[in-house]
């Protein structure tokens, strides 16, 4: 147990670091998850898109929309030949907004990626990657001999 807590405190350490920095800009993860997609991938969603890239419930992006575009930071756009679907965009004030938020976690992370070695950084992405698909199989059920 003691591995797994030591685990569990290192992610919390992690998230708290983001959360801390997020929470500067009076905005929730969720929010900054969103504008993060919509800043850094430089492209459009729709609401389920970023639902499932974020494991988010409908209502909660929904209620983030809703704000943004009450802000006049989005605007719904329909999606060619679709009726129903819609794509979120950023104004040019969202945009600036967006970046302001995201451009120094984003600027902070790549320093700090740049502090690694690139054997560093494989390793650690290598183990997280093997230990999350580990998980996964263990909550599904999978693997038991």
């Amino acid at each position: 147990m003691q591995r797994i807590e030591q685990f569990h405190t290192q992610i919390k350490e992690y998230l708290n670091a983001y959360q801390h920095v997020v929470s500067q800009n009076s905005i929730s993860m969720n929010e900054f998850w969103i504008w993060s997609s919509l800043i850094e991938q430089d492209s459009s969603y729709t609401q389920q898109e970023l639902c499932a890239m974020w494991s988010l419930p409908k209502q909660t992006v929904n209620s983030i929309v809703t704000q943004m575009i009450l802000k006049k930071f989005a605007r719904l756009e329909h999606v060619p030949g679709q009726r129903k679907r819609k794509i979120i965009r950023l104004t040019e004030e969202g945009k600036k907004r967006g970046q302001s938020i995201v451009s120094p976690v984003s600027e902070a992370e790549q320093r700090a990626f740049e502090k690694m070695t690139p054997e560093q950084f494989s390793v650690m992405t290598e183990l997280f990657g093997q230990y999350i698909s580990i998980v996964q199989n263990e909550f599904e059920g999978k693997d038991h001999d």
